[in-house]
């Protein structure tokens, strides 16, 4: 029976990590559908505004649906930061995209759970023991080899800030109740944020063309898909034990980069991305 039962949670985890490699190669065609919206008229706060509105309304009739008590309507005021926060995140995602390297976004986009655990002591009063900051310290100098401050682009402070964004918006979830609804999270940090993402984006507003309408309900797809599919497999196994399947993304984004867009990313960007992953993992087995 212990094999059977060995064998079957061997299976989820492995499913799991498939699961997870996946979601990374449809998030990494997320990202090159932003890149190309970058060329366009369309500007990164109108971006925001329509994909927030995309997804609440596709999320709207299933939020709707559950119980009362499970829309997550008494834990607003922790939605509405986070939706900013992702606001935010997103119209740095855009720009950074634009004028840096698929890699090289990505890979400082890695400095997310870095910083998760100082702003968990920080926001959260959790205890953080003092080898950890040594590693979060380890991972930052990885992100400063990858942008290369001989050559530093000004992008590279949109993409950190990109990081803070997600790191801050993951310790936020701390404060949600146990048993919340994923749903119910995932539309209210967006609708939450329409208001603001308007007022932003009504002063550079573009005509869209529809050839743009298909990037934008591409992107807006495919990372509804992504987070569908990242909450699927934390459900199927410890985090601890396929977290590091996420890497496949720098691999998908440096290999799209390289074939659509001519990026050929230097030794710099190679070495700090692994900086980065050894960080993470070190941060990891402290946790």
């Amino acid at each position: 029976m212990q094999r059977i039962r060995a064998r079957m949670a061997a299976d989820r985890q492995l499913l799991a990590i498939l699961l997870l490699v996946l979601g990374n190669l449809i998030i990494s065609f997320g990202d090159v559908l932003v890149k190309l919206l970058g060329r366009t008229e369309v500007g990164p706060y109108q971006y925001v505004f329509l994909r927030f509105v995309m997804t609440s309304l596709l999320l709207l009739p299933f939020w709707w649906r559950l119980p009362r008590e499970r829309r997550g309507l008494g834990q607003w005021k922790v939605h509405l930061l986070r939706g900013h926060l992702l606001l935010m995140g997103s119209v740095c995602v855009f720009v950074s995209l634009i004028h840096l390297p698929l890699a090289t976004a990505n890979a400082v986009f890695y400095a997310a759970p870095l910083l998760t655990l100082p702003l968990a002591a920080l926001l959260n009063r959790e205890q953080v023991r003092l080898p950890a900051y040594g590693v979060s310290l380890l991972g930052f100098g990885g992100i400063l080899v990858v942008l290369n401050p001989a050559g530093w682009h000004w992008a590279g402070w949109l993409a950190l800030l990109t990081a803070f964004a997600m790191a801050a918006s993951n310790v936020l979830v701390r404060r949600l109740p146990r048993g919340r609804s994923v749903l119910a999270t995932l539309f209210l940090t967006q609708a939450l944020a329409i208001p603001v993402s308007l007022v932003l984006a009504l002063p550079e507003w573009q005509p869209i063309e529809a050839e743009v309408w298909w990037l934008l309900v591409g992107s807006t797809l495919l990372g509804i898909v992504y987070q569908g599919v990242c909450v699927q497999a934390y459900a199927m196994a410890e985090a601890s034990k396929i977290a590091a399947s996420e890497y496949s993304g720098l691999i998908f984004v440096t290999l799209m980069g390289m074939a659509l867009f001519a990026e050929f990313p230097a030794w710099n960007v190679y070495l700090g991305a692994a900086i980065v992953i050894v960080a993470i993992g070190l941060q990891r087995r402290l946790r």
